[in-house]
């Protein structure tokens, strides 16, 4: 049996354990087996080693090595479709190219990135024509009075009828032909939504459970408002924020969905006109919460900043301002990313430990450097079991040909990290002082080297390009709950705290967290979704000497920038996806102080975030102190300490 952290039993049942044809869930045996045949089945027999099969399966029934969650979700399943995590939206010759992409891809439950900048948008087909939305359904469709005000009279102009057939394609398929008839100079367009089925109906292929055709009418409404905005200026032409508006909607409808999470980065660069319009989107939390925002930085950046050229300063100090702020905007640097690409990388996937070409998915797994403490070769054996698994990954069918081709051409995949404040604390240093350790330094650069090596022999062997890039850090979200190791590369948020996790708000488990007595409160951003809030201990708390343990507040954010490059520079020739978490009000020798050192370490660094303390509310995290945590614990309603049953490590389940 796995040794499962405090809740990763109860996030693999949520999250990865597929339902089996006897109505049962998978055990994480089971899962094993699926996901390890599922990917060697990719290529031929005669490129899989003697032993490397059982060898995959020992290190991940140990939670050794996990692959990304797309992954463990998915591989093995007949098809073996939406095998990529994540993927960058291009532009293309019409609108629908990109935001048709974008739907399809979140339906599939993967992320989606995208550079909004100006010279991508004005070489986009103008909208030449409004369109007069109206929906249709059959009265007796059960779900008919959640967009029953969005019927109407046949539109004035008659103009297209678009059945939805109940497919995913379907869905795209609306969306396509109202982009394409705005595009063609607009007129009446009805949906029919009479064959979606109802909302709770059982989705058998990706599973869960069907939202109804309520989203979609409310995603078309938008999409048809934002397009009649456009076409009725003198341009005619999407400006940044319109598209983001569409893709909003978009995801919009698609977290909606239920068992789906849409997650999106948009990126605009820095020397834009309308900058700082992009900047300030997210100043309401209740706007653009679809997507994380960066502003693209370059070498002409910083060397317009070091000059003080007004442009530069401004969009500097205006950063600043929204990341300590509410955390948004984070930084791009597309200088730094473009360094050994072939192509334009101008734009990451959601979470920014990957730069893609326009189509190119990410492909990612990870080393669990917990599991390995001091055993040096033990983890280099994993790297390069993992180097591997996602080699033979990027055989896995995709249904776009521009994908495909970007695809064969980079076989691009991230071999990454999770456990690090663990495995430096192996090796009795303190997170903070890890980046000077010269033992850590040379473990990491062989790490790189070897995962490097690996997948350009196989690739080799299998007779395709090595991968242009390879290593990779990112955040690896519910993966690591599943050992209860820390995400990535970065350290503890804190010893005690309370973590707020979204369900869809008709998820069973719900009712079972209110029974429990849990605070269940409906989400501030997101239609049909709940918040559980779980008050939490980190496990490392009682693995470590305490005077070695340090959580995300005790570090200098020098040092949490520091630690970031030395990865950055030491191990992932990809990027390092890297949140800094600061005081929710900072001093202003503090912001100065912060100022400098992010100053220092940019040019450097890929990209990188911020985000100060209980930012906005519902905050996924909430640090509380000692004593806090104790008086809690001693003087516990039902809500707290059932809370504290089942939730001692803070290895909460995020779908």
């Amino acid at each position: 049996m796995p040794t499962w952290g405090p809740l990763g039993r109860d996030v693999f049942d949520r999250t990865y354990a597929r339902r089996r044809p006897d109505g049962g869930r998978e055990t994480w045996e089971q899962t094993t087996e699926r996901v390890v045949d599922g990917n060697v089945a990719l290529v031929g027999p005669e490129f899989i080693k003697p032993g490397e099969v059982e060898a995959l399966k020992a290190h991940l029934s140990e939670f050794a090595l996990l692959p990304g969650g797309r992954h463990l979700w998915v591989s093995g399943v007949e098809g073996r479709q939406f095998l990529f995590n994540c993927h960058r939206a291009g532009w293309g010759e019409y609108l629908a190219d990109h935001f048709c992409f974008t739907f399809n891809e979140l339906m599939k439950g993967g992320g989606v990135g995208a550079n909004y900048s100006t010279d991508y948008l004005r070489d986009l087909p103008a909208v030449s024509g409004q369109v007069e939305f109206r929906v249709s359904c059959l009265p007796d469709h059960p779900d008919l009075h959640e967009f029953a005000h969005r019927l109407g009279s046949p539109p004035s102009r008659g103009g297209a009828v678009f059945e939805v057939p109940d497919t995913r394609e379907g869905w795209v398929g609306a969306l396509e032909a109202l982009l394409h008839l705005a595009e063609a100079g607009g007129g009446g367009f009805t949906v029919d939504v009479s064959n979606v089925r109802p909302r709770g109906s059982i989705i058998r292929g990706f599973g869960g459970t069907a939202s109804g055709p309520g989203p979609l009418v409310e995603m078309l409404h938008g999409a048809a408002q934002v397009i009649n905005e456009v076409a009725c200026r003198q341009d005619r032409h999407l400006t940044s924020l319109d598209a983001m508006a569409l893709d909003h909607a978009v995801a919009s409808c698609v977290v909606a969905g239920n068992v789906r999470r849409s997650a999106r980065m948009s990126i605009k660069h820095w020397a834009d006109e309308d900058i700082l319009d992009f900047i300030r989107c997210k100043a309401d939390p209740a706007d653009h919460w679809s997507t994380n925002i960066s502003v693209e930085v370059d070498d002409d950046f910083f060397n317009a900043l070091e000059a003080n050229d007004p442009q530069a300063c401004i969009v500097w100090e205006a950063v600043l301002d929204g990341m300590l702020s509410n955390g948004e905007p984070g930084f791009y640097n597309s200088s730094a990313a473009s360094v050994g690409e072939r192509g334009d990388v101008r734009s990451s996937n959601p979470c920014g430990e990957i730069a893609l070409e326009d189509w190119e998915p990410c492909c990612l797994g990870h080393v669990n450097l917990a599991a390995f403490g001091t055993n040096y070769e033990g983890a280099l054996e994993a790297i390069r079991l993992m180097a591997r698994f996602l080699v033979r990954a990027t055989f896995a069918p995709v249904e776009d040909p521009r994908q495909r081709a970007v695809l064969d051409r980079n076989r691009r995949i991230g071999v990454g990290l999770l456990g690090f404040q663990e495995w430096a604390l192996d090796h009795g240093t303190r997170y903070s002082e890890a980046h000077e350790d010269e033992l850590l330094t040379a473990a990491l650069q062989g790490f790189r080297r070897t995962a490097q090596k690996e997948a350009a022999d196989y690739a080799a062997e299998l007779g395709i390009p090595a991968p242009i890039k390879t290593t990779t850090v990112a955040p690896t979200g519910s993966v690591s709950k599943l050992p209860g190791a820390s995400e990535g590369i970065h350290p503890i948020y804190a010893r005690h705290f309370i973590r707020r996790v979204r369900f869809a708000a008709d998820d069973p488990a719900v009712i079972h967290h209110r029974d429990q007595g849990r605070h269940v409160e409906p989400c501030q951003y997101t239609a049909n979704t709940a918040v559980v809030s779980y008050v939490c201990r980190d496990s490392i708390v009682d693995q470590y000497p305490e005077h070695l343990i340090e959580q995300v507040d005790e570090i200098d954010p020098a040092d949490l920038l520091a630690t970031q490059r030395w990865v950055q520079e030491n191990y992932a020739d990809n990027a390092v996806s890297y949140t800094m978490n600061v005081p929710a009000v900072m001093s202003a020798a503090g912001r100065q102080s912060f100022e400098r050192a992010l100053r220092r370490a940019l040019p450097f660094l890929k990209g990188t975030t911020v985000f100060p303390d209980s930012s906005r509310p519902q905050a996924p995290y909430e640090r509380l102190d000692r004593n806090t945590f104790d008086l809690m614990e001693a003087t516990a309603t039902s809500e707290v300490s059932q809370a504290l049953d089942q939730c001692s490590a803070g290895a909460c389940p995020v779908r």
